[in-house]
């Protein structure tokens, strides 16, 4: 199975685990943009996808490439699927041949990465498509690419490639750096135990959720945190 396909399956397998109902289109595409974009956090350097600034973006061709490869290959059910005004609308489960071959990869540290950010958008309740994309469109070089097209006049129409979250002074991998030396040495003291990696995940969303604009209705507290 390619990395590309075995992303998508893991993320699928986490959401079905953690008690999600079927993922939208909308909502797999920003889940998969989101676990590229922590991977850092796991050690995994190789990019999964190229993504781009366009309709409804971060978007990628590529996710639905291999998301029909997996449809192809019995290993993901469509559940729903509507077209209207040119769009498609469907939402995807993973299949119970999937689920069976994902327990042949049970330690894999991306299997980890998928669980651990669905458990992290869960414990902000992140549940939603609107939501999700509220989220991610505050990630850091997206939101500098989005206000920069919108300052030249540059419509959602044209593709811009979006740079992998390694690249040369990128704020979000200093933000990601900055979490795992938190997690190794919490508080400044090394004799302290270290925090898990999924509560990693959850600052890094955290600091993405209180960008929001006040707004998109996002009302922030100590322990909740809604997206309007």
């Amino acid at each position: 199975m390619t990395n590309r396909s075995f992303i998508l399956l893991s993320l699928l397998a986490a959401n079905d685990r953690l008690g999600e109902d079927p993922v939208r289109r909308t909502t797999l595409v920003k889940q998969a943009f989101l676990a590229d974009t922590i991977r850092p956090l796991y050690r995994v350097w190789l990019r999964s996808f190229s993504f781009v600034r366009y309709y409804y973006g971060p978007y990628s061709d590529e996710i639905f490439q291999r998301l029909d490869t997996l449809i192809f290959n019995g290993l993901v059910t469509v559940t729903r699927l509507e077209r209207s005004g040119g769009r498609i609308e469907a939402r995807y489960q993973i299949s119970e041949a999937g689920r069976r071959l994902l327990e042949h990869f049970a330690d894999s540290v991306i299997v980890s990465l998928a669980s651990d950010l669905i458990w992290a958008l869960q414990a902000l309740g992140v549940t939603q498509a609107s939501t999700i994309c509220k989220l991610v469109y505050q990630e850091a070089e997206f939101a500098r690419l989005f206000a920069q097209h919108t300052d030249e006049g540059i419509g959602p129409e044209t593709r811009v490639p979006l740079p992998p979250v390694t690249s040369s002074d990128n704020e979000t991998f200093v933000t990601l750096a900055t979490l795992e030396q938190l997690q190794l040495f919490p508080s400044g003291h090394a004799s302290l135990p270290a925090l898990p990696t999924r509560e990693m995940v959850r600052l890094f969303l955290l600091s993405l959720a209180h960008r929001i604009p006040r707004r998109h209705g996002y009302a922030r507290s100590a322990d909740e945190h809604e997206f309007a």
